[in-house]
């Protein structure tokens, strides 16, 4: 199954614009590669959109195919194009970057960083707190707890699947509740007046289970980056337990790091 939505491979004739002159002192790959990561840039190539074939565009511009190898090779190390066996090069997908600095739900997270974020609700339900959960959540196994499953998206690309866990206390909220506010922390925050204060969170790797591999569109062996996270209220209580996968190619987070005070 591919990483990204499809296009079917083009011709050079689909990107007239594209000019190399050979009488700059500019190499042909080099003119080659920043027209083609300026049109990524400004939306002229989207993601997924198939590139010309090397043999094309060598024939088209009237240059070497490994002169356009070179100019893919160049794109592809900066994470703008993705070849994909007996398929061709496509534009990659733009990746989410969180900062962990700060408790912040999907939804903020993502329009803060220019992205458009989506949900689909794939299940909502109470269910009896497993081991790890009653841990996290400091309730006791078997309790009922509400697990909230949802697919989360940016740019109409799936990029999550996430699995939220709230305490016995929160367990009544409703589907309808979690729709019509669109984030989980605005609906706990109306319903129950909880807001978040803090979280901690663990990241790993491993491979997609099939639910995930199907759910976010990825092959068996791509990898996924799973993250747990616990987050408490202002009295420092935990009310949220989440079980998060995301798409490598699409998401990736960063640290911000400071020096230690010298003081």
């Amino acid at each position: 199954m591919p990483t990204t939505p499809s296009v079917e491979p083009t011709d050079h004739a689909a990107l007239p614009w594209l000019r190399v002159d050979k009488r700059l002192p500019t190499p042909a790959y080099l003119q080659l590669r920043d027209q083609i990561a300026d049109a990524i840039g400004r939306g002229a190539l989207p993601s997924g959109h198939a590139l010309p074939s090397e043999r094309d565009l060598a024939a088209g511009l009237g240059l070497s195919r490994m002169t356009v190898r070179r100019a893919f090779h160049e794109l592809e190390q900066d994470e703008l194009v993705e070849p994909r066996h007996g398929s061709g090069t496509y534009v990659r997908a733009r990746r989410l970057e969180q900062t962990i600095d700060r408790v912040t739900g999907f939804t903020d997270e993502a329009r803060h960083l220019g992205f458009r974020p989506g949900s689909r609700l794939l299940e909502i339900g109470s269910v009896a707190a497993e081991a790890e959960v009653a841990e996290a959540l400091r309730c006791r196994v078997g309790d009922a707890v509400l697990r909230i499953a949802r697919l989360r998206t940016a740019d109409d690309a799936p990029l999550s699947l996430q699995h939220a866990y709230l305490r016995p206390s929160l367990a009544a909220l409703t589907a309808d509740e979690l729709e019509r506010h669109g984030s989980l922390y605005r609906a706990l925050e109306l319903r129950f007046g909880v807001v978040p204060q803090r979280a901690r969170q663990t990241i790993g790797a491993r491979l997609p289970t099939r639910r995930e591999r199907l759910l976010l569109e990825i092959c068996a062996h791509d990898p996924v980056l799973a993250l747990e996270r616990t987050t408490f209220d202002p009295d420092d209580a935990p009310f949220e337990f989440v079980r998060s996968a995301y798409r490598t190619d699409r998401y990736r987070i960063a640290l911000d790091l400071r020096a230690p005070d010298r003081g």
